[in-house]
């Protein structure tokens, strides 16, 4: 966070869009890109137009270089922007085809695959475990895990929800907080606590959107939805994590290469 920054940045008409600068609030850089992919959205950067220089936007945000790289960045991965060189950046043509999500490679990849998007963490609690999450982290029924709950950005706009279950022992070693920004829960199990991931099973399936699903993803209740359900599992073939993923079925689609 720029600890020099000690305004406010809003829109005009088209809504406010406050910047949210006191501490535990979303990022600076996700507040920046949210703003700036509105303005995509609404038209008001129409596509193929010189997208507004890293200086320009500095001074409307008031914020570092670093910050505005980021919340650039972020646009860039999610396709609302593309860099030609020589010519600077444009915004992107727009397109009403659905997102692939796409996936080839190894467990390692996978996980460095999903740190390209950051988790929001709204909720977290140590509970009684489900029969689902005994289940997948083999656990006896009534002991306990650490459920998380948040929803992946991209942008600064949400991506997907997700439901991530550890058990208890390894969830309260991560010393995650609800409000609190983090890589994927499987790469801290990774980095913080030297877990060796060497394996992941998944299932993806089609799913409704329930009133909590619905407000989180902005789509309506009924509405069908990607889910993905993922098991990790520790060198020694013990379940780490179950995480449960779901995407908006209109928007995103899943693509997998499968090699030797």
């Amino acid at each position: 966070m720029d600890k020099s920054m000690s305004k406010h940045s809003n829109e005009g008409e088209n809504g406010s869009h406050m910047i949210q600068r006191s501490r535990g609030s979303v990022p600076l850089y996700f507040q920046i890109a949210s703003v700036l992919r509105e303005r995509i959205r609404s038209g008001q950067y129409p596509a193929s137009t010189p997208f507004p220089t890293e200086e320009a936007l500095r001074g409307e945000f008031s914020v570092s270089r670093g910050t505005i790289r980021l919340a650039l960045e972020a646009l860039h991965r999610d396709g609302l922007i593309v860099r030609r060189p020589g010519l600077g950046t444009f915004v992107h043509e727009r397109s009403d085809r659905p997102r692939t999500l796409r996936f080839a490679g190894s467990i390692e990849e996978l996980i460095a695959h999903g740190t390209e998007m950051d988790l929001l963490i709204t909720d977290c609690m140590v509970t009684a475990a489900s029969s689902t999450e005994a289940t997948e982290l083999k656990i006896p029924d009534g002991r306990q895990v650490m459920r998380i709950s948040g929803l992946r950005l991209s942008g600064g706009q949400p991506v997907a929800h997700v439901t991530v279950s550890v058990p208890e022992t390894l969830g309260v070693l991560l010393r995650l907080r609800k409000g609190g920004t983090y890589p994927p829960i499987a790469a801290l199990l990774t980095e913080q606590l030297g877990q060796v991931i060497r394996e992941a099973r998944q299932v993806i399936d089609v799913a409704i959107a329930d009133p909590t699903l619905s407000t989180a993803l902005g789509v309506a209740i009924g509405s069908p939805l990607l889910r993905i359900r993922r098991t990790y599992f520790a060198a020694d073939g013990s379940p780490v994590e179950f995480a449960v993923s779901s995407y908006s079925a209109e928007k995103y689609q899943y693509e997998t290469t499968i090699s030797t």
